[in-house]
């Protein structure tokens, strides 16, 4: 017959672990007794931190809506090149590392292209294209091999745009690089290489189902076929 435990007291294993829980409450108790101030200091920090980060967070988010409607004052207005050129540069020194200063440098490399300032096109898109995997960073690519094309360097811009199709983030974007490379070589006579390219990416059109961008290219392939027959007749 097992023996019972009496009443109102507890097993041995039971008393010892409360005895262990006491001995390290009051051992816990005592060091930070002990060492108050260091507690006390490491409270501090911690509560230092997360307002430090609060405050961050909060100025980082003020700064770029600020940035963003200050942009968007630009965009509407309506001055010269050269005045635009100018409040553009300003922009992009004062809100530097926003997103909209970035956003900003696409606009005003667009407006030194259309100045004929190729150079200063493809300083200030090169600045954005190390972003290739986002939006603003593709769009830098297509601008900064524009500028170098512009600048008459056709190698420069068609590596430019074979490096941005290779890590360009979605299909269409691939595509698209591929279509301004195979206008350069239309340009460089190239027509074989051309015709190679764009009959890849039509089919790659036909197959993600956009008929109205692999027309486009059945159009322009169908039109650069025409010109190697009357090359080789």
């Amino acid at each position: 017959m097992v023996d019972r435990i009496p009443r109102g007291k507890q097993p041995q294993s039971v008393q010892d672990g409360e005895d262990v829980f006491v001995r390290g409450t009051f051992r816990l108790a005592s060091w930070s007794r002990q060492n108050l101030r260091s507690v006390l200091f490491a409270i501090g920090g911690v509560g230092i931190l997360v307002i430090g980060t609060l405050y961050y967070v909060n100025f980082r988010a003020s700064v770029q809506e600020l940035a963003a409607a200050d942009l968007a004052n630009l965009r509407l207005a309506a001055a010269d090149p050269e005045t635009m050129i100018s409040d553009l540069e300003a922009y992009v020194q004062r809100f530097a590392g926003s997103e909209s200063a970035d956003e900003a440098r696409l606009i005003l490399s667009r407006m030194y292209l259309d100045t004929d300032r190729a150079l200063e096109a493809a300083r200030v898109a090169n600045e954005v294209a190390t972003s290739r995997d986002k939006p603003v960073g593709f769009a830098a690519g297509i601008l900064l091999a524009a500028a170098q094309e512009a600048n008459e360097d056709s190698g420069a811009a068609l590596a430019t745009l074979q490096n941005l199709a290779q890590g360009a983030r979605f299909p269409f974007q691939q595509r698209q690089a591929q279509a301004s490379a195979a206008r350069i070589l239309v340009t460089l006579e190239r027509l074989e290489e051309a015709v190679a390219i764009y009959s890849s990416i039509a089919e790659e059109a036909e197959k993600a189902e956009d008929l109205a961008e692999a027309g486009v290219y059945r159009l322009r392939l169908g039109e650069l076929k025409g010109q190697l027959r009357q090359a080789t007749s």
